[in-house]
């Protein structure tokens, strides 16, 4: 593997897509729906971690599965954005994530995300070395998403407990089971959505207390209602309003891109969840999903309204 610089975030996105949205009048069952305009960008949780460490001018690099001509252009355009990657390259295509955009209240942002690429136990393996060579170097990692068809049941818990033998601090974004069973390798940071949290908490638990059982630091978001970073027994809550709004996609990643950003250069608490919500905020006033610009999130900075208090 080619030699790096120190000190660079990894980032890994085990199941990169390329996202498509269609403009529509009107969706109709059954019916032949003629789009008005399309758009393709480069998609999967990690990967746009990845993109948004790198327009925030810090050193990113992309680990992940990459498969046939789609594998090949997400590679072209990371690159061209400044992230190098790495990982297995496989024959089945990385997958297409669908999206419908229509005035239609019924319709509005109708999603269909595929499945992504076959791995065997082979491919998961190298994928496994790959990350084993990359870590050293890291300042910090960060894990997104979903795993494609065939990953094993516990498919974050090696790079897990890899990252703890480097001494590397690991930010977990992901859903469901997996985020269950990664949890018991206890990462040091994890963001997920209110809906998210409830859905792997006990019944009758506390969502908030299940997870801060298993990592050091906590970011919750919930939409409008901004970010709640909890963080050395205290709660900062982080609001921004970005003005006009063209999508929201992606923005989870982007504010979790400025988290790290913000554990790299050594950030406290306070101006962390500012920055991440910066980001956060400048995704939605991009057309570009799960992108921004580093000029809006310097802009949007000052605009981010900040409250602290202890955790009960």
């Amino acid at each position: 593997m080619a030699s790096l610089n120190t000190g660079y975030l990894l980032c890994f996105c085990p199941n990169p897509s390329v996202d498509t949205y269609l403009w529509v009048e009107k969706l109709e069952k059954g019916a032949v729906t003629r789009a008005q305009r399309e758009s393709r960008y480069p998609g999967g949780k990690g990967l746009h971690v990845a993109l948004g460490i790198a327009e925030l001018g810090e050193p990113a690099v992309l680990l992940g599965v990459w498969g046939g001509a789609t594998g090949q252009w997400l590679q072209s355009e990371c690159n061209r954005l400044g992230v190098a990657c790495f990982g297995p390259q496989l024959a089945d295509w990385n997958r297409n994530c669908l999206t419908i955009v229509s005035p239609d209240a019924e319709t509005r942002d109708t999603e269909i995300l595929g499945m992504g690429p076959q791995i065997g136990p082979n491919d998961y393996q190298r994928l496994l070395a790959d990350f084993r060579e990359l870590v050293p170097q890291a300042s910090g990692i960060v894990m997104s998403g979903s795993w494609p068809p065939g990953a094993p049941s516990d498919p974050y818990g090696p790079f897990l407990e890899l990252a703890h033998q480097q001494e590397k601090k690991v930010f977990l974004d992901c859903s469901g089971t997996t985020l269950s069973q990664a949890l018991q390798h206890r990462p040091f940071a994890v963001h997920v959505n209110k809906n998210e949290a409830l859905a792997i908490t006990p019944e009758g638990g506390n969502s908030i207390a299940h997870l801060l059982q298993h990592t050091e630091m906590l970011a919750l978001t919930a939409g409008e209602e901004g970010l709640a970073l909890y963080d050395n027994g205290r709660v900062i809550r982080a609001r921004c309003k970005p003005g006009r709004v063209i999508s929201a996609v992606g923005s989870g990643d982007c504010l979790l891109a400025g988290l790290a950003v913000a554990y790299r250069r050594g950030l406290d608490s306070e101006r962390s969840a500012r920055l991440g919500t910066a980001c956060g905020a400048a995704n939605c006033i991009r057309e570009d999903l799960g992108m921004f610009h580093r000029k809006d999130v310097d802009r949007l900075l000052p605009k981010v309204k900040i409250e602290v208090s202890e955790r009960g």
